[in-house]
């Protein structure tokens, strides 16, 4: 008698054994080799909430949260965010006075030097801005134009990305103001406006709907000199997005319902930190009707060990009749 595929059913029954556990052992470590998907955008509260004024405190606002802390008309970083690690703009090589974040600093020194040897030098006009600083300057502008106007183009403090620490007022160096006339016209404001977003600068308040000085997007009046900084990754997504910061924040990343201000069920904030500065009037919101409430966002599915729950357990399944196999071929073999 031959040896071959003939072979009687006793030596048949441990190659069938053999072949189970295989094809059990390469299933099942197939199944647990599936990557699990990476994190993805927090389920922030979605349709972007029309202009009104209040006073919602922001989700996030630590001081890790960078990149996705959103400040306008709604929200408010509130009076005692003051960024701890604030150094001399001078850091980066550019021109200018004032402090910003450290976490800015190298793309800053990029961005200038980019800048300068495109031929179009650029210096700092204003950048961080303390909430007390940001007191005087919008009663000032108050005390000129009145409350309705000011506020179209001062934010209220609390409300100022210059208070993050990540938002600069540039100018051509040697160039004069910025606020005079259409910057994104010059050679300086143009190359900033096609090119600032490449070293993580992104201008937070373009003209609106038909050209318009004040966009009912961003609640606020054109700006082309005012860059917040979000960092390369970020700023790369908000320009491919054709957002806004402030829209692609809220759609992404703000936490907080905007009827009630009340952080959303997903989210988990981190408080911030509370320094003592001393108190300074706040002026009086101006009452304007509430939007219609937005859906709560869905919470994240679970996984065991990065791994959706029915895919272990059909890799376990199949494991253990590999191994049930195993024991039968052994069982075969005495």
């Amino acid at each position: 008698m031959t040896t071959g595929d003939t072979d009687s059913p006793r030596l048949g029954a441990p190659r069938r054994a053999r072949r189970a556990l295989g094809i059990g052992l390469i299933l099942g470590a197939w199944l647990l080799a599936i990557p699990a998907p990476g994190p993805s955008q927090v389920g922030a509260i979605g349709p972007l909430p029309p202009c009104r004024i209040a006073d919602i405190p922001t989700v996030p606002r630590d001081y890790d949260s960078w990149s996705t802390t959103l400040v306008d008309w709604l929200l408010t970083v509130g009076e005692d965010y003051v960024p701890p690690d604030l150094v001399p703009v001078s850091d980066a090589g550019i021109s200018g006075p004032g402090l910003i974040r450290k976490v800015a600093i190298d793309d800053l020194r990029a961005l200038a030097q980019a800048a300068a040897d495109a031929g179009n030098p650029i210096a700092v006009n204003s950048p961080y801005r303390s909430y007390q600083e940001q007191v005087a300057s919008f009663n000032g502008w108050v005390a000129v134009d009145g409350y309705d106007d000011a506020k179209t183009y001062s934010q209220r403090p609390g409300h100022s990305e210059h208070q993050l620490g990540l938002t600069i007022d540039f100018m051509t160096k040697n160039g004069g103001s910025a606020l005079q006339g259409d910057w994104r016209t010059t050679p300086a404001g143009g190359w900033m406006w096609d090119n600032a977003w490449k070293y993580g600068w992104v201008v937070s308040y373009p003209k609106g709907e038909d050209g318009k000085l004040f966009s009912q997007v961003t609640c606020f009046h054109y700006e082309p000199w005012h860059y917040r900084y979000l960092g390369r990754e970020m700023a790369a997504k908000v320009h491919d997005s054709g957002l806004t910061i402030r829209e692609y924040l809220w759609t992404n990343f703000t936490m907080v319902d905007p009827i009630t201000g009340e952080p959303i069920p997903t989210a988990t904030p981190t408080p911030s930190p509370s320094p003592t500065p001393s108190p300074s009037p706040t002026p009086s919101p101006t009452p304007v009707p509430r939007p219609s409430p937005s859906p709560s966002a869905e919470p994240e599915p679970t996984t065991w060990l990065g791994v959706d729950p029915p895919v272990v357990l059909a890799g376990v399944g199949l494991i253990a009749l590999a191994s049930i196999g195993l024991v039968a071929w052994r069982g075969s073999r005495r």
